[in-house]
């Protein structure tokens, strides 16, 4: 198997020769560890373990690493990036991050951390602005954690919040949308047909969601779930310039989410009959509300 990594905290080959040997059950002789920019020719190419390290320039980031793993044991047979990243994780006592499913490979929150205490944290991974960097030392691409969905300890400046990319493309079933948006026309993101499979779809993922007690993954955003209100308004300035073709069967899918949204939400002090879904709210909010607040 082969993986790419990075490291928070420097390590030296042969701390890095030792976590893998470990890890793998091997003594640390089987282990090539090398830097990409030193002298290959005395390597051991035909290592079971071949570790080659890249040192980054200053960020949040110390090494990135390649590693390529060719034992023919049960060990090697069940080793993956994620375990081998928790692995080393451990035995270099600090956190690895590795990558996320290759169909997330588009998003910037496409890495994990592996964290020492056995947490895998979904996190942001940015590269730095060139002219941030000290220009002595900008030989390479330098990496900033922007965001972590917890706290970890040896990315202290990473902010701490569900990240809203992610959110956005949690599996969240639209069996209404899915019904009605089969017979009903495409068109380009700006025109009416695109707007409506744009909001119907944002507006049931949002119906599923409190239905669901915010599952898949517990979590949501303030201001994703006032985005998702936004999607509501639009179908009702949509509604009346739809085809009768389609307008009743648009009108009762919208009928049907908003009969849902109303059960798991519950009315605010303020009422308004034209936009009544602003003046309810979620009976459990996944976020910090006002009085949830810390002090000071």
């Amino acid at each position: 198997m082969m993986a790419n990594l990075f490291t928070v905290a420097d390590g030296d080959p042969a701390r890095l020769r030792r976590a893998l040997a470990d890890l793998l059950g091997l003594p640390e002789g089987s282990v090539d560890v090398a830097d990409a920019d030193g002298d290959q020719e005395g390597r051991h190419w035909e290592a079971p373990v071949l570790c080659t390290y890249r040192r980054l320039p200053p960020g949040d980031l110390a090494l990135e690493l390649d590693v390529t793993v060719s034992v023919a044991d049960e060990t090697a047979g069940h080793l993956t990036e994620p375990r081998l990243a928790h692995g080393l994780a451990a035995g270099l006592d600090g956190s690895v991050l590795y990558p996320a499913d290759p169909a997330d490979l588009d998003l910037p929150s496409a890495y994990w951390v592996a964290v020492p205490d056995g947490r895998a944290v979904r996190c942001r991974l940015e590269a730095v602005d060139p002219e941030a960097v000290d220009t002595e030392a900008a030989d390479g691409t330098a990496y900033r954690v922007d965001a972590v969905e917890e706290p970890v300890p040896d990315l202290p400046r990473a902010r701490v919040e569900s990240l809203p990319e992610v959110l956005d493309r949690e599996p969240v079933p639209t069996p209404v949308a899915d019904a009605f948006l089969t017979g009903y026309p495409r068109g380009t993101t700006a025109s009416v047909e695109g707007r409506v499979h744009y909001s119907l779809r944002v507006w049931e993922r949002l119906v599923r969601r409190l239905e669901a007690d915010w599952r898949p993954s517990g979590r949501y955003r303030e201001d994703l779930f006032r985005r998702d209100l936004e999607s509501r308004d639009e179908l009702s300035r949509l509604l009346p310039g739809i085809d009768e073709a389609h307008a009743d069967a648009l009108r009762s899918a919208v009928t049907l989410l908003d009969r849902t949204f109303r059960d798991r939400t519950e009315p605010t002090a303020t009422e308004d009959p034209e936009r009544w879904w602003w003046h309810r709210r979620p009976r459990h909010t996944p976020w910090p509300t006002d009085d949830e607040q810390p002090a000071g």
